[in-house]
């Protein structure tokens, strides 16, 4: 059977494919803002490529500074590269951190035109907590590190995102194990820390584990439920079960 036809209509497979790709750990963090540009795209290096970038500032009383990037060519860049400073725009895409770990860099899917008044923040990471968890002065929220690693051709890199959480999301994050597989969705902020340095966290608004540490989950979650035809381990394979001609 074909490949894709399989991944799609055979529900072992397409179970053993959903599983492999939640348990990768090139995990996932993307963004959704309106910002407001403050200076023209320019073409600069990255991991030996030519993309175009441009330093932006969200909008609202309390603005963060973002780094915008995209391909250097295709219809986004072409629409990037002819925005100027002052240029008020809805942007979507991959969420990552620079190289001190401390401004947001956003890797352009989409864009388009806004309005100054607009405001929008909003950005989901999945990835794998840290051990600690540190409680502010204050008692109200706590902070826990969150690990994002994502390939480049055959390097790669992990992003640690801070997590803050308060109230419902605080009992989450304190509760949540080591190494646990977490989705969290909330909004950028920007803090400054005992040096006076900025650096921008995620206040979380909603957090789900969705496994209970180390780098996979073996529980099964159906155990005790039948489904007709199949049994557990059709769907417990690894990454080794998977085709290595899929994509």
């Amino acid at each position: 059977m074909d490949p894709e036809v399989c991944r799609k209509y055979c529900l072992p497979c397409r179970a053993r494919w959903l599983a492999w790709l939640a348990l990768d750990t090139s995990l996932v963090s993307t963004a959704t803002l309106v910002v407001a540009l403050a200076a023209q795209p320019v073409i600069a290096p990255m991991d030996g490529h030519d993309v175009l970038e441009a330093l932006a500032q969200t909008t609202g009383s309390e603005p963060i500074q973002v780094i915008l990037r995209s391909k250097n060519n295709g219809p986004i860049a072409e629409a990037f590269a002819a925005k100027s400073p002052g240029s008020v725009l809805i942007v979507t895409g991959d969420l990552s951190l620079d190289d001190q770990g401390n401004t947001a860099v956003v890797f352009l899917r989409s864009h388009c035109d806004a309005a100054a008044d607009q405001y929008l923040n909003e950005v989901t990471i999945v990835g794998r907590l840290s051990g600690e968890c540190k409680t502010a002065e204050s008692g109200k929220s706590v902070a826990r590190s969150c690990a994002v690693s994502r390939w480049n051709g055959e390097t790669e890199r992990t992003d640690w995102f801070k997590l803050r959480g308060f109230g419902y999301a605080k009992d989450k994050l304190e509760g949540a194990p080591k190494g646990g597989l977490v989705c969290a969705t909330g909004a950028l902020e920007q803090r400054t820390n005992r040096e006076g340095q900025p650096y921008t966290e995620v206040k979380v608004r909603a957090l789900r584990v969705h496994g209970r540490g180390g780098s996979g989950n073996t529980r099964n979650p159906a155990a005790g439920t039948k489904a007709s035809g199949y049994t557990h381990e059709d769907f417990a394979g690894g990454a080794d079960d998977m085709p290595f001609h899929w994509s």
